[in-house]
């Protein structure tokens, strides 16, 4: 069976909290290199333009498509031909939104809302409703946040419609510095980081590009107490369709290069970039 194969980059990321504008350099900085090295499409974690935070601010860097860090991610998708995903803070009809910014190389934009809040983000965002799949030319791409990836109802959606799912994540894991009164239920987190998204390629037969953020962050369950240091889990990595694991494996900052690869038949059904 002949396939058609897209050099992707997925991006490992400490996003500098409420720093919208160095973390918007570091983006370009990034783009412009996994550009350099072949990737055509180039994925970021979970709030990468803001970082991931329980903090006030981030409502006021709540931004709406028109606002400057939409504007430079397409932008970014013009100048260097690629297709782009990132997580920011999302101002839409009045409401709060966790959020991915999907650009096309023509500047096309398409937006994802989280689905499945957890802990504090209950307090902070509205949950999105709907699916999204984005047709390109190298096939159909479904996206997911974060704990979206643990509802199967999340992944019946998209059955048989997409090729490759787009996951973006600031995932947390346990640390020896984080409260047992919440280690516990982190526990399992750091296996989870790497075996959900295997899961889903495997059970779907497609490909899954997954980015999370990597680095300290702190944890509060709402009714546990206070917030209590943690790390996300990094575990960022392309997984082909039978679920292996393509790209190597670490807990710090990286980008790794990998390919999705799509079956020739499937891509009569997507509209191809000129």
């Amino acid at each position: 069976m002949r396939a058609f194969t897209m050099p992707v980059a997925t991006i490992q990321y400490a996003a500098d909290l409420l720093d919208p504008a160095a973390n918007l350099a570091r983006i370009s900085t990034l783009v412009a290199d996994a550009h350099a090295r072949g990737a055509r499409l180039i994925v970021f974690p979970e709030l990468a333009c803001t970082g991931y935070t329980e903090h006030t601010d981030l409502h006021r860097l709540a931004e709406g498509v028109d606002g400057t860090t939409v504007q430079t991610l397409q932008n970014l998708s013009r100048r260097y031909g690629v297709y782009l995903a990132a997580g920011f803070v999302e101002w839409h009809d009045g409401h709060v939104y966790n959020s991915i910014s999907f650009t096309t190389p023509r500047g096309e934009l398409s937006i994802y809302r989280k689905r499945h809040l957890i802990f504090w983000e209950h307090f902070y965002f509205r949950h999105g409703h709907d699916p999204l799949i984005v047709q390109t030319e190298f096939g159909r791409i479904g996206f997911a946040i974060c704990a979206d990836m643990m509802y199967s109802r999340v992944w019946s959606q998209y059955r048989g419609r997409i090729d490759l799912a787009i996951i973006s994540a600031a995932w947390p894991c346990r640390t020896a510095q984080t409260s047992a009164t919440v280690g516990w239920m982190l526990d399992p987190s750091w296996s989870l980081a790497a075996e959900l998204p295997s899961q889903i390629a495997r059970k779907l037969q497609i490909n899954v590009v997954f980015s999370n953020q990597c680095g300290p962050c702190e944890v509060r369950i709402p009714q546990l107490g206070p917030t209590t240091p943690a790390a996300f889990a990094a575990r960022s990595g392309i997984f082909d369709h039978q679920g292996r694991r393509l790209t190597e494996e670490t807990e710090s900052e990286g980008m790794f290069l990998g390919s999705a690869s799509i079956p020739e038949e499937r891509l009569t059904c997507v509209t191809l970039s000129a």
